[in-house]
Order: structure tokens, then C-alpha cells, then sequence
């Protein structure tokens, strides 16, 4: 883990080690890909680190240094926010994207085909709409017949979905 206290065997400063590869990589890989951002964070922390001096990362362990480094905690709250932001985002403009295809493939393809019993009902809807504009449901104007049962009958067998008075 970085940040021990190390001695460079290139330079020889004796100090504070830091982690290995930029935390700016990490931020844009936690921005578009999670998981990669993660393994490469755990990548920087392994081992001692780099010299703070010089980046080389021929360092040894040493026991000299005077004072405590801070924690870098903030550094992977940071991470984990944009990680969240950037899966968030990537969600949305997924989506976005699915709803594009598929709205651009149902502009060439054909209509669904309904059912015997689909269009028979559409029909069925149809009639009584028409009767009930007619303020004749739910007996015909003869006084006998119900509208449900002549919209039934009327409906039987229909091939286009729309109500036709016979």
C-alpha cells in the first residue's frame, strides 16, 4: 500500500511514497467503466508506491520519517461519487440510444398483425361507441334489441376492426 514511509534508492530522498499511475486515469475510467476504474485503483495501491521526489519506484521500507501522512480517504470518496455519476449517465444515454433503435426499426416495420379475436373486439368497442353517440344503448331504437347483442353479431367474423351497420 502507498503512502509508507520509503527511501529512494534512485534519488535518496527519504520521505512519504505516493501511489503508482495518475489518479486522473481513475477518475476517467470510474466516469465510463466502474469496474476497470476499480481494478486500477487497487493496481496504484499495491506495494510500497513510487518516491514522492522522483515517481521511481525503486524504494525500500524505512523507519525515518518524523510525522504521520493523512489518509487519502478523499481520494476514493471522490471515486466512488463519479463512479456512481458516470454509471448513472451511462444508464441514460443507453437508454436513450435503445429508444432511438428501436423507434428507427418500427418506422420500416409493418404493422402487427391483430388477432380474429383483437379485431373483433376493436369492432366490439367500435359499435357500442356508436350506438352510445346515438343515445341508444343499451336497447336499439326498435325497443326490443339490445345493443350488445346486434354489435355482436355485427362483429362476428370482422376483418378490419371498425364498426359497420348492417
Amino acid at each position: 500500500m502507498a503512502n509508507k514511509c520509503v527511501s529512494c534508492n534512485n534519488c535518496g530522498h527519504v520521505g512519504w511514497s505516493k501511489n503508482r499511475g495518475n489518479f486522473l486515469i481513475t477518475l476517467v475510467l470510474a466516469f465510463l467503466f466502474l469496474i476497470p476504474a476499480v481494478i486500477y485503483e487497487i493496481w496504484r495501491r499495491m506495494g510500497l508506491g513510487v518516491c514522492e521526489s522522483c515517481g521511481s519506484d525503486a524504494v525500500v521500507p524505512s523507519s525515518q520519517c518524523l510525522s504521520n501522512k493523512p489518509s487519502d480517504a478523499g481520494e476514493l470518496a471522490i471515486l466512488l461519487v463519479i463512479g456512481i455519476i458516470g454509471g448513472s449517465v451511462f444508464m441514460v444515454l443507453y437508454a436513450m440510444a435503445d429508444g432511438a433503435i428501436d423507434a428507427f426499426k418500427g418506422r420500416n416495420d409493418p404493422p402487427p398483425q391483430l388477432s380474429q379475436r383483437d379485431l373483433e373486439k376493436r369492432c366490439f368497442y367500435d359499435g357500442m361507441s356508436h350506438y352510445q353517440n346515438k343515445n341508444e344503448y343499451p336497447i336499439l331504437k326498435d325497443g326490443k334489441t339490445l345493443a350488445m347483442d346486434k354489435i355482436q353479431l355485427d362483429c362476428k367474423g370482422s376483418t378490419t376492426g371498425k364498426y359497420v351497420v348492417k
